[in-house]
């Protein structure tokens, strides 16, 4: 779907984007308008950025067949024209010269150019080999890592693929920076979601920020901390690291990383046992009260300092400006669920808002990033294929991989994403075949037999979710190069060989939308022409055509979403709630505080998403320095290093060289590096191994978690 602008409109529409571009402020209203004025006319084609999921909408704008600009819709009510530069490097992206457009074979000789009929061919040539070997025991031996950067549709597409071929492990996305969370309040709430919208910060008396660098991974979204201060909201940021979120918090509590859990045990002790609790919110609404009275005991104001690095007086002052609080929301990081005790810190959190009833209602409950999926996807797949049984983590398929009992993998996101990445690319050499599908030259392609070239988010159409269970849609703007396909082509045209007579028929994923919507009933009012219209996309679920959106509280009847409707305390599947340090931490007992004193963080930065294909944009590595670790001056004089030189960060389990950054925006005592780097980047400055070659293959119930533990700063010799 387009429509025409004049070059008039397009210039002006350039030089905000250019701003936006360098100091991330919304565009102007007027873009979206026409001009008379003559001159060349520039079509414009509505889409969204893949990355993180304020899902941005933007406008593209087309001339001759392609894309030449991109400006952010001001008309999208959780946006208002923003994005970020990783949003604004998809042109350059799509047209890099480093970009793979032909399928390649892995043979004796080298990888080898082949057809894209040739490449579906082998695909569905091996897994019917798999399920001729072993019959009813095919679900063990496939497995799909879900597809990261296309649409919704893909997924889906991918999904009913893999059923039909009898695979059931398949591992989403999300599930080393997610699933923590997401599970987490899944489990307690019903819901693996936000309670609320993020409009309803305005509404908020105090808002806390725990763990979330706002400004910096989702930069759209800063001016919700510049609207809630304007209406007079007190936030409270969490964090280690002084970052540009700072700049918009009345207070910060420089936490030491990893402690949130002690911290939020240590209020649920105090308002236990002064009784400022909501007594009666709690016998009406919750389930096995003492079992969290027994968990919180022990956590005195005494042991929560000793525990966070945090005064007595500071905590005393955050515990009151809680309990004084008549509406709180809770804004979870995603740095919360990258932690081996990440359940216990977020069974804590939702268990500090469910004692203060700050769960239900305007400018209360839980806000997180890192979600924001609508449900019904399992729903739809197993319309279509029936009913399967619940599949695996990945812990649990490295295993079999390490067992040789996976015959075929999709390999769509990195592996680098996982700890012990290095030692994961040895077990990815035992699976018989390796299907990947990317972008780039990637340490991937030393794993993979077959490589698919993918297309960019300009290449076609499709929806994808955000952090507001919003719904956006995109339209197709351009032809992929070479033989590049989308990812709901490419598992649709394997299903279609696999199962010609029960394979759902589409053509584009606009049919395939229609398809979903019109089967799940809370779909009904999400339409693909609806979606079309609206730069904000669609909150659901909408069950009736034109039906509204679902803002704010989710619990509209002012009851969880569980089976009994209320919150239970007690997961006897988990367990209780135990907060330790993380696993190989200085402080942790198993740690190793004489060789490895220092604590080891990663994450996102402003300009990189974590270990992707960004690292391929000339116009963002010129924003990098290359591999750095951030290191308060004091740690780096103990450690013998310098601002500026190159040193070691070192681990148990390896190290990499890293520039010296010294600056007191970080706790002493504490390492932060960004995830992103990769090894075959073609830019010096993003050209690094993987930081998660160094990291242990730990695990905790839910997912891979690698934050938080030792690790030391070596200088280089000579």
């Amino acid at each position: 779907m387009s429509s025409k602008v004049s070059r008039r409109t397009f210039m002006k529409a350039g030089a905000a984007a250019v701003g936006a571009l360098t100091c991330l402020r919304p565009l102007s209203p007027a873009l979206g308008a026409n001009s008379a004025t003559p001159g060349i006319d520039y079509e414009r084609v509505h889409g969204y950025c893949p990355f993180c999921q304020t899902r941005c909408t933007f406008t593209a704008f087309k001339k001759n067949g392609k894309a030449e600009f991109l400006v952010g819709k001001d008309g999208n009510r959780w946006t208002a024209g923003g994005m970020c530069p990783k949003g604004m490097s998809f042109l350059e992206l799509a047209d890099s010269p480093h970009r793979l457009t032909r399928p390649m074979l892995k043979t004796a000789s080298g990888w080898q150019n082949i057809s894209y009929d040739e490449a579906i061919a082998l695909t569905v040539e091996k897994l019917q080999e798999a399920r001729r070997r072993h019959g009813n025991e095919i679900a063990r031996h496939l497995a799909l890592t879900a597809p990261l950067w296309d649409c919704r549709e893909s997924e889906l597409a991918a999904l009913i693929t893999m059923r039909f071929a009898g695979c059931i492990n398949i591992m989403p996305p999300g599930e080393v920076c997610i699933s923590t969370a997401s599970s987490t309040l899944n489990t307690l709430l019903g819901s693996g979601n936000s309670t609320t919208t993020v409009d309803e910060v305005e509404n908020a008396e105090l808002l806390v920020l725990w763990g979330a660098n706002i400004s910096e991974t989702y930069p759209p979204y800063t001016r919700w901390l510049e609207k809630a201060k304007a209406k007079g909201v007190r936030i409270i940021l969490l964090d280690c690291r002084r970052t540009r979120t700072s700049n918009f918090v009345d207070r910060q509590l420089r936490i030491a990383p990893g402690t949130d859990g002690a911290l939020a045990l240590g209020f649920v002790n105090q308002i236990i046992q002064d009784g400022s609790y909501d007594k009666a919110y709690v016998a009406e609404n919750t389930n096995n009260f003492n079992a969290l009275v027994k968990d919180a005991s022990p956590w005195t104001l005494a042991q929560v300092a000793a525990a966070t690095d945090l005064a007595e007086e500071d905590i005393i002052r955050f515990y009151r400006e809680l309990m004084n609080s008549r509406r709180t929301m809770m804004w979870l990081g995603g740095s919360l669920s990258r932690y081996s005790n990440g359940m216990a810190t977020v069974r804590a959190i939702i268990a500090m808002q469910v004692l203060c009833n700050q769960i239900m209602g305007s400018g209360k409950g839980l806000l997180t990033m890192e979600s924001g999926k609508p449900e019904g996807e399992k729903e739809f797949v197993d319309h279509i294929c029936g009913r399967a049984p619940a599949g695996v983590n990945f812990r649990r398929l490295r295993i079999a991989m390490d067992r040789n009992e996976i015959d075929v993998l999709f390999l769509n996101s990195s592996y680098r994403r996982y700890p012990d990445c290095d030692g994961l690319k040895e077990t990815l050499k035992k699976v018989n075949f390796v299907i990947h599908r990317g972008f780039f030259k990637t340490e991937e392609l030393e794993v993979a037999h077959l490589f698919v070239p993918a297309t960019f988010t300009l290449e076609s159409q499709g929806s994808h979710y955000g952090a507001e269970k919003q719904v956006v849609w995109r339209d197709k703007c351009q032809n992929a190069p070479g033989d590049c396909v989308p990812d709901w082509q490419f598992y649709r045209d394997i299903g279609r060989r696999l199962e010609p007579e029960k394979y759902p028929r589409f053509e584009t994923p606009s049919e395939l939308a229609t398809l979903f919507s019109n089967t799940l009933p809370d779909w009904k009012g999400i339409t693909v022409d609806r979606l079309r219209k609206s730069p904000s996309g669609l909150v659901g679920p909408i069950p009736a055509i034109n039906g509204p959106e679902l803002l704010g509280c989710i619990f509209r009847d002012g009851k969880f979403r569980t089976p009994d409707g209320k919150f239970d305390f007690l997961l006897k599947a988990v367990g209780p709630i135990i907060w330790t340090p993380p696993k190989g931490a200085p402080k942790d007992k198993d740690g190793d505080p004489k060789n490895f004193p220092l604590t080891f963080i990663q994450g996102k930065i402003l300009t990189q998403w974590q270990q992707t294909i960004t690292n391929f944009a000339a116009s963002l590595a010129q924003f990098s320095n290359g591999r750095y670790v951030q290191v308060h001056p004091e740690t780096a004089s103990q450690c013998g290093v310098k601002h500026g030189e190159t040193a070691y960060l070192v681990t148990a389990f390896g190290k990499v060289e890293a520039r010296i950054e010294a600056s007191e925006d970080i706790t002493p005592g504490v390492v932060f590096t960004p995830s992103h780097f990769l090894g075959t980047s073609p830019y010096p400055a993003t050209n690094s191994p993987p930081i998660n070659s160094i990291l242990p293959n730990y695990w905790d119930r839910i997912s891979a978690q690698f934050n938080g533990l030792g690790c030391m700063l070596q200088p280089m010799k000579g």
